[in-house]
Protein backbone atom coordinates (compact mmCIF):
# COMPACT_ATOMS: atom_id res chain seq x y z
CA UNK A 1 0.00 0.00 0.00
CA UNK A 2 1.09 3.62 -1.16
CA UNK A 3 2.07 6.41 1.76
CA UNK A 4 -0.92 8.06 0.12
CA UNK A 5 -3.19 5.28 0.18
CA UNK A 6 -2.09 4.44 3.79
CA UNK A 7 -2.94 8.29 4.86
CA UNK A 8 -6.66 7.58 2.80
CA UNK A 9 -7.56 4.66 4.90
CA UNK A 10 -6.41 6.39 8.27
CA UNK A 11 -8.65 9.04 7.11
CA UNK A 12 -11.44 7.12 6.63
CA UNK A 13 -10.81 5.03 10.01
CA UNK A 14 -10.74 8.19 11.69
CA UNK A 15 -13.76 9.46 10.32
CA UNK A 16 -16.16 6.74 10.89
CA UNK A 17 -14.60 6.59 14.79
CA UNK A 18 -15.72 10.28 14.72
CA UNK A 19 -19.51 9.81 13.52
CA UNK A 20 -21.35 8.59 16.51
CA UNK A 21 -19.68 11.37 18.25
CA UNK A 22 -20.35 14.32 15.88
CA UNK A 23 -24.36 12.68 15.72
CA UNK A 24 -24.44 12.78 19.72
CA UNK A 25 -22.96 16.85 18.91
CA UNK A 26 -25.19 17.91 16.44
CA UNK A 27 -28.54 16.04 17.79
CA UNK A 28 -28.31 18.07 20.88
CA UNK A 29 -27.55 21.59 19.75
CA UNK A 30 -30.66 20.60 17.73
CA UNK A 31 -32.88 20.31 20.86
CA UNK A 32 -31.07 23.38 22.26
CA UNK A 33 -31.29 25.65 19.01
CA UNK A 34 -34.19 23.59 17.12
CA UNK A 35 -37.43 25.58 16.38
CA UNK A 36 -40.10 26.21 18.73
CA UNK A 37 -43.67 26.27 19.17
CA UNK A 38 -45.58 29.62 18.72
CA UNK A 39 -45.48 31.90 21.55
CA UNK A 40 -48.78 30.30 23.32
CA UNK A 41 -46.74 27.06 23.48
CA UNK A 42 -42.92 28.01 23.14
CA UNK A 43 -40.99 25.14 24.22
CA UNK A 44 -37.37 25.31 25.83
CA UNK A 45 -34.70 22.91 26.85
CA UNK A 46 -31.37 23.17 27.76
CA UNK A 47 -28.49 20.92 28.32
CA UNK A 48 -24.75 20.83 29.92
CA UNK A 49 -23.60 22.99 32.18
CA UNK A 50 -27.09 25.49 32.25
CA UNK A 51 -27.05 26.54 35.81
CA UNK A 52 -23.70 28.00 35.48
CA UNK A 53 -21.04 24.86 36.01
CA UNK A 54 -17.63 24.38 34.18
CA UNK A 55 -19.28 24.73 30.62
CA UNK A 56 -18.17 24.00 27.38
CA UNK A 57 -17.61 20.03 25.80
CA UNK A 58 -16.33 17.59 27.77
CA UNK A 59 -15.33 14.29 26.79
CA UNK A 60 -18.04 11.59 28.24
CA UNK A 61 -16.36 8.92 30.62
CA UNK A 62 -19.31 6.20 30.19
CA UNK A 63 -20.98 5.46 33.95
CA UNK A 64 -18.14 6.90 35.80
CA UNK A 65 -19.19 6.60 39.59
CA UNK A 66 -19.84 9.51 41.46
CA UNK A 67 -21.99 9.36 44.31
CA UNK A 68 -20.15 12.36 46.44
CA UNK A 69 -21.18 14.61 43.60
CA UNK A 70 -25.03 13.76 44.57
CA UNK A 71 -26.36 16.33 47.04
CA UNK A 72 -28.73 13.76 49.91
CA UNK A 73 -31.04 17.10 49.36
CA UNK A 74 -31.72 19.83 46.72
CA UNK A 75 -34.11 23.03 46.32
CA UNK A 76 -35.61 24.34 43.63
CA UNK A 77 -36.15 27.86 43.08
CA UNK A 78 -38.98 29.46 40.32
CA UNK A 79 -38.42 33.39 39.88
CA UNK A 80 -40.46 35.31 38.02
CA UNK A 81 -37.91 38.12 37.77
CA UNK A 82 -39.30 40.98 36.07
CA UNK A 83 -42.66 42.11 35.23
CA UNK A 84 -43.87 45.02 33.75
CA UNK A 85 -47.62 45.07 35.33
CA UNK A 86 -46.23 43.52 38.95
CA UNK A 87 -48.05 46.74 41.01
CA UNK A 88 -51.37 46.09 39.11
CA UNK A 89 -53.29 43.87 41.27
CA UNK A 90 -55.20 42.06 38.16
CA UNK A 91 -51.58 40.58 36.96
CA UNK A 92 -50.98 37.05 38.11
CA UNK A 93 -48.63 33.71 37.64
CA UNK A 94 -49.39 30.10 37.44
CA UNK A 95 -46.97 28.11 37.54
CA UNK A 96 -46.93 24.00 37.63
CA UNK A 97 -43.41 21.58 37.65
CA UNK A 98 -42.07 18.92 37.83
CA UNK A 99 -38.25 17.53 39.33
CA UNK A 100 -36.94 14.54 37.61
CA UNK A 101 -33.81 12.56 37.77
CA UNK A 102 -32.64 11.02 34.52
CA UNK A 103 -30.21 7.98 34.41
CA UNK A 104 -27.08 8.82 31.88
CA UNK A 105 -28.10 5.67 30.17
CA UNK A 106 -31.87 6.76 29.52
CA UNK A 107 -31.13 10.17 28.34
CA UNK A 108 -28.78 8.64 25.54
CA UNK A 109 -31.09 6.62 24.31
CA UNK A 110 -33.64 9.64 24.52
CA UNK A 111 -31.16 11.58 22.61
CA UNK A 112 -30.05 8.94 19.76
CA UNK A 113 -34.14 8.81 19.25
CA UNK A 114 -34.69 12.45 18.38
CA UNK A 115 -35.64 13.38 15.25
CA UNK A 116 -32.32 15.44 13.40
CA UNK A 117 -33.21 18.90 12.46
CA UNK A 118 -34.45 20.15 16.07
CA UNK A 119 -36.69 19.17 18.65
CA UNK A 120 -38.96 20.25 21.19
CA UNK A 121 -38.96 16.63 23.58
CA UNK A 122 -40.75 16.46 26.55
CA UNK A 123 -40.30 14.93 30.16
CA UNK A 124 -42.44 11.92 28.47
CA UNK A 125 -39.54 11.27 26.08
CA UNK A 126 -37.62 10.50 28.26
CA UNK A 127 -37.99 7.27 29.65
CA UNK A 128 -36.75 5.20 33.50
CA UNK A 129 -37.11 9.23 34.88
CA UNK A 130 -37.44 9.06 38.13
CA UNK A 131 -39.89 11.67 40.03
CA UNK A 132 -38.38 13.99 42.89
CA UNK A 133 -40.84 16.23 43.35
CA UNK A 134 -43.96 18.27 41.84
CA UNK A 135 -46.30 21.14 42.34
CA UNK A 136 -48.63 23.59 41.44
CA UNK A 137 -48.85 27.28 42.80
CA UNK A 138 -50.90 30.29 41.27
CA UNK A 139 -49.84 34.02 43.13
CA UNK A 140 -52.04 37.40 42.68
CA UNK A 141 -49.63 39.61 44.78
CA UNK A 142 -46.62 39.89 42.47
CA UNK A 143 -45.40 43.50 44.05
CA UNK A 144 -41.60 42.40 45.07
CA UNK A 145 -39.33 39.93 44.44
CA UNK A 146 -40.18 38.00 47.06
CA UNK A 147 -43.66 37.47 46.41
CA UNK A 148 -42.81 36.32 42.70
CA UNK A 149 -39.91 33.46 44.14
CA UNK A 150 -41.28 30.16 44.74
CA UNK A 151 -39.32 27.77 47.13
CA UNK A 152 -39.08 24.37 47.57
CA UNK A 153 -36.74 23.13 49.91
CA UNK A 154 -35.63 19.79 51.26
CA UNK A 155 -36.29 17.45 48.21
CA UNK A 156 -34.92 14.04 48.69
CA UNK A 157 -32.49 13.17 46.01
CA UNK A 158 -29.83 10.91 46.43
CA UNK A 159 -31.22 8.57 48.50
CA UNK A 160 -34.06 8.56 45.48
CA UNK A 161 -31.23 7.77 43.14
CA UNK A 162 -30.40 4.07 42.83
CA UNK A 163 -26.34 4.09 43.48
CA UNK A 164 -25.52 1.86 40.44
CA UNK A 165 -27.22 5.39 38.79
CA UNK A 166 -25.27 8.11 40.25
CA UNK A 167 -22.92 8.61 37.40
CA UNK A 168 -21.21 12.17 36.42
CA UNK A 169 -23.07 12.18 32.51
CA UNK A 170 -27.11 11.91 34.59
CA UNK A 171 -29.24 15.46 34.76
CA UNK A 172 -31.57 16.47 36.62
CA UNK A 173 -34.52 17.80 34.56
CA UNK A 174 -37.09 20.42 35.57
CA UNK A 175 -40.02 20.21 33.62
CA UNK A 176 -42.69 23.09 33.80
CA UNK A 177 -45.90 24.56 32.52
CA UNK A 178 -46.22 28.42 32.78
CA UNK A 179 -49.02 31.38 32.22
CA UNK A 180 -48.41 35.14 33.46
CA UNK A 181 -51.01 37.40 32.45
CA UNK A 182 -49.74 41.09 32.86
CA UNK A 183 -52.20 43.22 33.46
CA UNK A 184 -50.69 46.50 32.52
CA UNK A 185 -49.70 44.95 29.13
CA UNK A 186 -52.74 43.18 28.99
CA UNK A 187 -51.14 39.96 27.65
CA UNK A 188 -51.44 36.57 28.88
CA UNK A 189 -48.57 34.56 28.11
CA UNK A 190 -47.86 30.46 28.00
CA UNK A 191 -44.76 28.90 28.03
CA UNK A 192 -43.33 25.39 28.69
CA UNK A 193 -40.50 23.36 28.61
CA UNK A 194 -37.77 21.25 30.06
CA UNK A 195 -34.37 22.05 31.40
CA UNK A 196 -31.99 19.29 32.13
CA UNK A 197 -28.62 20.18 34.60
CA UNK A 198 -25.54 18.52 35.70
CA UNK A 199 -25.91 17.06 39.55
CA UNK A 200 -23.00 19.01 40.49
CA UNK A 201 -21.72 22.22 40.02
CA UNK A 202 -18.36 24.11 39.80
CA UNK A 203 -16.99 25.03 43.43
CA UNK A 204 -16.90 28.65 43.37
CA UNK A 205 -13.60 28.41 45.16
CA UNK A 206 -12.17 26.63 42.34
CA UNK A 207 -13.57 26.06 39.29
CA UNK A 208 -11.58 22.94 38.79
CA UNK A 209 -13.19 20.98 41.25
CA UNK A 210 -16.94 19.54 40.87
CA UNK A 211 -19.28 19.63 44.50
CA UNK A 212 -23.01 18.63 44.64
CA UNK A 213 -25.23 20.90 43.23
CA UNK A 214 -27.62 21.96 45.95
CA UNK A 215 -30.10 24.07 44.08
CA UNK A 216 -31.99 24.22 40.79
CA UNK A 217 -33.41 27.50 39.35
CA UNK A 218 -36.14 28.30 37.01
CA UNK A 219 -35.76 32.10 36.20
CA UNK A 220 -38.44 33.67 33.95
CA UNK A 221 -38.89 37.07 32.71
CA UNK A 222 -41.12 38.98 31.02
CA UNK A 223 -39.89 41.89 28.59
CA UNK A 224 -42.28 45.14 27.67
CA UNK A 225 -43.22 43.80 24.73
CA UNK A 226 -45.29 40.83 26.13
CA UNK A 227 -42.03 38.16 25.25
CA UNK A 228 -40.66 35.83 27.99
CA UNK A 229 -37.30 35.39 29.10
CA UNK A 230 -36.52 31.80 30.83
CA UNK A 231 -33.43 30.16 31.92
CA UNK A 232 -32.18 27.91 34.87
CA UNK A 233 -29.49 30.59 36.08
CA UNK A 234 -29.78 32.00 39.33
CA UNK A 235 -31.33 35.21 38.92
CA UNK A 236 -29.16 38.09 38.87
CA UNK A 237 -29.08 41.37 40.98
CA UNK A 238 -29.59 43.30 37.69
CA UNK A 239 -32.42 41.14 36.71
CA UNK A 240 -34.39 41.43 39.47
CA UNK A 241 -33.64 45.06 40.36
CA UNK A 242 -33.56 46.60 43.78
CA UNK A 243 -36.59 44.60 45.26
Amino acid sequence: MSLTQSRLASSVNDSKMMTPILTIFFLQWSIVFGSCLPRIAECSLAVHSAQGGQGGFRVREPNLHVPDLYADNIDFVATLASLPGSKNKQSYWELSYQLFFVPEEKYYETIHRLPKGGSNPTAEDFAGRILLAEGHERRKSLETLKERTITLTGVRFKPKVPDAQRTKFAYVMTSYSVKIFDAELNTTIYNSGIFLAEPYEASPDDQKQDIARKTFYLSLGVNSNGTLNRSQARPRSRDTGSE
